[in-house]
């Protein structure tokens, strides 16, 4: 708006009070003058000081209109802009791939379960798909300790800032809690954690417990949002509680004590260990010839509920190829694993599984079979190639 049009806007809104004074003959003669270029720059410069006080009011409120239109202007645009950046700051994520164990031990290599390689993945937050291309694919990783209790209601997403609030460092006077390759550069978008391990226990913080935690490094200038990875929760013990581990599943040569609920040097260990039950195999052999004399033994320090744990674990024991044969002495032969389960009869030149004996048969070999446990050695027993 010119300043001509707001002179002539002013005048209109003064008049009104100053009506005598413009029908005057003084002021018909300023009228006249006003013609003149150089009298009206005179003029006008006067006309401003008499009535700014009341033309103060209108610019005010001009420009405040126009501030406004201004300040909506940008605002609309700024409110759009974030939400452009919304949607590609949170594009890309980091993935572990497999989940890790339960429990690790210090000094041990840090492994997702079965014992097989923990990796890395780059993906597309939105579709999941690997990004396999481009600069992130390349960048290098780095790796971190977290509190256990982080993330611990799973939410797909978190921030920055609460990533980093939950990295758990080493105790006072203590080594990095993580050693080994701590970095390691992604390649096509994947990478393999393969030699890292922990010096320390997880015991000292609240939650008990670790988590891993892995985020594009510090020294990559990145402009993009890459979500940090981050690991299930597992306890980190001190190796020498490695030796006291249970073994799962348990081997046949393991001392019995791997066992669920026999502790080493304890109360069952060494009631066993008296009636020449040292290792696993022991243990099953006898829960297969007299597994109400094996209860028994334990006595009632074991509750039903230890017992049946302590069964079931040994159970998952996988067994070897070893099969053993029990002559009768009435053309009967009967066919033994490794533990002595009954697996198989020979009459004759022929050989039945167990479950393809008939009734009769089974009757009679359930006899032979009593006669087999009466022994009180394998003095009888002949291994029995499987070819």
């Amino acid at each position: 708006m010119d300043l001509k049009r707001v002179l002539d806007i002013v005048e209109e809104e003064v008049v009104d009070g100053d009506e005598e004074e413009l029908a005057s003959p003084d002021a018909k003669r300023r009228r006249t003058l006003l013609n003149s270029s150089s009298m009206q720059e005179a003029i006008g410069a006067q006309y401003m000081q008499k009535h700014l006080p009341k033309l103060e009011p209108f610019l005010r409120r001009v420009v405040q209109e126009e501030v406004h239109n201004v300040l909506i202007r940008h605002i609309d645009s700024a409110h759009r802009l974030p939400l452009q950046l919304k949607t590609s700051s949170k594009r890309y994520k980091l993935q572990f791939q497999g989940n890790l164990p339960q429990t690790l031990f210090t000094g041990n290599r840090v492994e997702a379960e079965n014992k097989q390689p923990l990796r890395i993945v780059l993906t597309d937050a939105v579709n999941n798909q690997l990004i396999t291309s481009g600069p992130l694919s390349s960048m290098k990783v780095e790796l971190l300790v977290l509190d256990g209790d982080f993330n611990a209601d799973e939410r797909l997403e978190h921030t920055e800032k609460e990533f980093s609030e939950s990295i758990v460092f080493e105790r006072e006077g203590k080594r990095p809690l993580l050693s080994g390759e701590v970095v390691i550069v992604l390649e096509k978008g994947v990478a393999s954690v393969r030699d890292i391990s922990f010096t320390d226990n997880s015991s000292w913080i609240r939650s008990r417990k670790f988590r891993l935690g892995a985020r594009m490094s510090r020294a990559s200038s990145i402009e993009e949002r890459v979500q940090e990875a981050v690991s299930n929760p597992f306890l980190v013990k001190d190796h020498r509680g490695e030796v006291y581990k249970k073994h799962h599943p348990p081997a046949l040569a393991d001392d019995v004590w791997r066992l669920e609920k026999i502790g080493k040097d304890g109360v069952f260990h060494k009631k066993l260990a008296d009636f020449g039950i040292h290792t696993v195999q022991d243990f099953l052999r006898n829960l297969v010839m007299d597994q109400y004399g094996l209860r028994g033994l334990l006595g009632s320090g074991m509750s039903n509920k230890m017992w049946e744990s302590t069964v079931e674990h040994a159970r998952e024991c996988v067994l070897d190829d070893k099969l053993y044969s029990y002559c009768s002495g009435h053309g009967i032969i009967l066919l033994f694993n490794c533990i002595h389960e009954n697996i198989g009869v020979v009459v004759g030149s022929n050989c039945f599984s167990v479950n393809a004996l008939t009734a009769t048969q089974k009757v009679v070999r359930t006899s032979e079979n009593t006669s087999f446990r009466t022994e009180t050695s394998l003095s009888h027993e002949q291994r029995v190639d499987r070819s």
